[in-house]
Parts: C-alpha cells; structure tokens; sequence
C-alpha cells in the first residue's frame, strides 16, 4: 500500500517544476527576441552589466549631468529582472564624448522619408544604394507589439546607428553645405519669447507664400546664452525632510486623503479602450471630522488661496470660486488679476444665488466629474456636495534658497496662472486636493 504525499510534501516538487518552467520560458524570450542560438552565462552576464549600466547613465543625468554623449542601450528588449544578479563588482565607465550637431542628431533619427528636412547634400545618405549607412535606413522594417495594443507602442526593430560611421559618412559631404546651412548648424544660445502690449509693428513673413505677414505684432524677445542653464549640484549632503510634505509637483503621492484601494473589474479606460482584467481602485474615506463643513465654510477657507488639486498627482492653483449648486462664492477682482491672498488677507468675495439652469449644469459638472475620475483615474469619490472651480499654476521660475522648502512650488518669484475656469476639485467630507494656509 502506497501512502499518498500530503500536500506540504508535493510543494518542493511544484516549485521545481514551476522554475524549470520559468527558466525554459525565459530562454524562449531571449532566443525569439534577441536571436540568439545558445542562452549562455556570458549572455547574460552582458544583458546585466547593459542593463546596470542604462540604469547608472539614467541616475547620473538626473543627479550629475551627462556622462556620455554617444552612451545608448544596445538592445531593443530588457533582460528579467531575475537574470540581473552578480553585479556588486561591476566597474561602470563612461565616456564624455560630446553632443551632436544639430544636422547629426537629425540624420542619427530621422527616417527616409523625413529627408527633406535635412540639407540637400546629406539626403542621399539616406536613400541612395552607395550610401556607406544605407543599411540604417530600410524601407521596410518590423515592429514588435511586445503585449501592447497601439501601434506607436509597438518596438521598431531597425539597426542601431554607429556614431563613428555616421560622421565619417556625413564628413564628405560637409562641402556641400550652404552658409546660411552652415550657421544653423551649430549649438546657439536660447531665445525667450514674451507678450509686451505696447509693442505693435509689422513683422514680414518669412515664407510668405505660405503665412501671411503678421500686421500688429505685440511680441518681444532675448538671448539667453547656453551657460544660463547650468545648475550647481550639491554633493553628499544629507539633509532630513519632512516625508508629509509635498516636493515634487505633479508626482503622485497618497498621503494626504484617506483612502482604501482593492482590485476589481470596473473597466478603467487606458488609451480609450476599457480594460478587461481587475483595476486597482482607489475609494475615498470619509472624513467624520468634516461632515458639517458648508460652502461658506469652504470658501473662506480656500478662495484665493493656493491648493493642489488633481490627486494624487498634486498641482498647484489658485481658488477662483466655490458653489454648492444653489449659492456661488467667486472672487470679485479687475480683469487680468492673478493674485494669492496669503494669511489673513481677504479677498474681494461676490456671493450669488444659482438659478434652476445653473443648479442644473452643476449637477451634470458633478456627474461628469465624478464619472471621469472612477473611469480614467479609478478613483471613487461618491457623493459630492461642494465644488471648487480653480486655476492652475502654469509657469515656474528658479530661485535660490539655502535651506529647503516645505515645498517646492514655494521658489517661485510670481503666479502666471491661465485665465480659463479650470474645474478641478471636489468636496465629499475632505477635499479632493491638498492645501496649505
């Protein structure tokens, strides 16, 4: 008589079976995908080293600036995360080289059919049989979905370009660039652009057979030379910062509204098509602490003041206007007005009693509010019964500080908000954005 395993004994084998399957379909990915024959230690020993090296190249830009111009990842397809192991004694080098011309860097990425935007005399690099590069630039080529849907997400599997062979291919036909060719080549300083009202003159088209000339011209502009850009980067300096507050404007973060999340089928809308599989939702909790918060309560809290809205992608704006459907509370200020009313400063406030067609379209903004936020963001805020209306923050300007801010949008030197109403934010017992007084 044979005594059955009992289930705790059948896990080692499961697990076995289940790695052999794993490391069997790891080879299948790496042998269709890359095209190699054998899946050796050395092969994958290379994928790691690319794949840490892609990853430091990516941190240093962030941290330290470029280390290498000419640096690209050599492959179309990332290795498993499984197989990125022994790496501790890596020794990862760059080297600085330097930028592209702005003719190379359009030639290094453009395809065939794009070659009118580059000079007459590099065209035939791109088309012509005696090209010594022709090979980077097929006809036809094959792309790879790789699981997407979409054809812009798909992998373009097109040879990578060799930066040495591409200037030596290019240097030949230099000679043929024209002056005017040869001053847009270059690397220049930065124009800013701005809106002066009273400036009004003719400003003559450059292509006039195309765009006609502008007759009243109201803009101005300047140089800014290239080294303006440069940032001073603080090295190996700790400093302890307060995890609650908001640094980084527009990067999602949960802290600030209670909440709970699950997974469940709700067809959440990604690239316009409904999902099929479970979305992680996001539900509201309400607050107790705020049930009987009014609109009058809400309005003298936040008109004219700065929150962040949009969560938990938090970005910042002003308050333009509070309504509860039945009574309204907007600012009252001069046209053109972009002012924050910090502390206990008051703003100018209008109160209006909403009509039986307004009460109707702010039933509708709520629905359509609501709506969007469970079937693109799933976000579930249930009932609502404020609404605040806002601008958002478009513009920030640099400014130094010694001492790091409670938050970043703090550095900025004026508030250059848009002048459309933008509604952005809900009341449901907390607020659906994060604000500071």
């Amino acid at each position: 008589e044979v005594t059955p395993k009992t289930t705790l004994e059948d896990e080692p084998e499961d697990d076995d079976l289940f790695e052999t399957e794993f490391r069997q379909y790891k080879r299948t990915y790496y042998m269709t995908k890359m095209g190699v024959e054998v899946v050796s230690d050395a092969f994958l020993a290379d994928q790691a080293e690319c794949y840490v090296q892609a990853i430091q190249w990516i941190l240093h830009y962030y941290y330290h600036g470029v280390q290498s111009w000419s640096w690209y990842y050599p492959y179309h397809y990332a290795p498993y995360l499984s197989d990125i192991h022994n790496i501790s004694e890596l020794k990862i080098k760059f080297e600085l080289g330097k930028p592209f011309m702005p003719f190379e860097q359009l030639l290094a990425v453009l395809p065939a059919a794009s070659k009118d935007l580059l000079p007459k005399c590099y065209q035939h690099l791109m088309t012509s049989q005696d090209s010594p590069i022709i090979e980077y630039y097929p006809p036809d080529f094959k792309t790879d979905l790789n699981g997407k849907q979409q054809e812009w997400e798909a992998v373009v599997l097109i040879p990578f370009i060799d930066e040495k062979r591409l200037l030596q291919a290019m240097e030949s036909c230099n000679k043929g660039l024209k002056e005017e060719e040869k001053r847009r080549n270059t690397h220049s300083a930065c124009l800013m652009y701005w809106y002066d009202k009273d400036a009004e003159f003719q400003y003559l088209s450059p292509w006039p057979e195309k765009f006609p000339a502008i007759e009243k011209c109201h803009t101005r502009y300047k140089t800014i030379p290239l080294d303006a850009w440069h940032v001073e980067i603080t090295h190996n300096k700790i400093t302890k910062i307060n995890k609650n507050a908001l640094y980084f404007c527009g990067f999602p973060t949960l802290k600030h509204i209670k909440h709970k999340f699950y997974l469940k089928k709700s067809g959440v809308q990604v690239f316009q098509q409904s999902s099929h599989g479970e979305n992680m939702m996001l539900e509201i909790i309400v607050d107790e602490n705020s049930k009987d918060q009014v609109v009058e309560n809400v309005a003298s809290s936040i008109l004219g003041k700065r929150v962040f809205v949009n969560w938990p992608h938090l970005e910042e704006a002003r308050v333009v206007a509070v309504s509860d459907g039945e009574t309204k509370f907007y600012l009252e200020e001069p046209h053109g007005t972009q002012k924050l009313y910090m502390g206990n400063a008051v703003p100018p406030t209008k109160v209006a009693y909403v009509g039986d067609k307004e009460q109707s379209m702010w039933v509708k903004e709520v629905q359509g509010i609501s709506e969007q936020y469970q079937r693109r963001k799933g976000i579930i805020i249930h009932e609502t019964s404020v609404v605040v209306y806002a601008q958002l923050l478009t513009v920030l300007e640099r400014e130094r500080s010694s001492f790091p801010c409670p938050c970043c949008l703090c550095k900025r030197k004026k508030q250059n908000l848009n002048a459309g109403l933008f509604l952005l934010v809900l009341w449901y017992n907390t607020l659906l954005c994060y604000f500071q007084s």
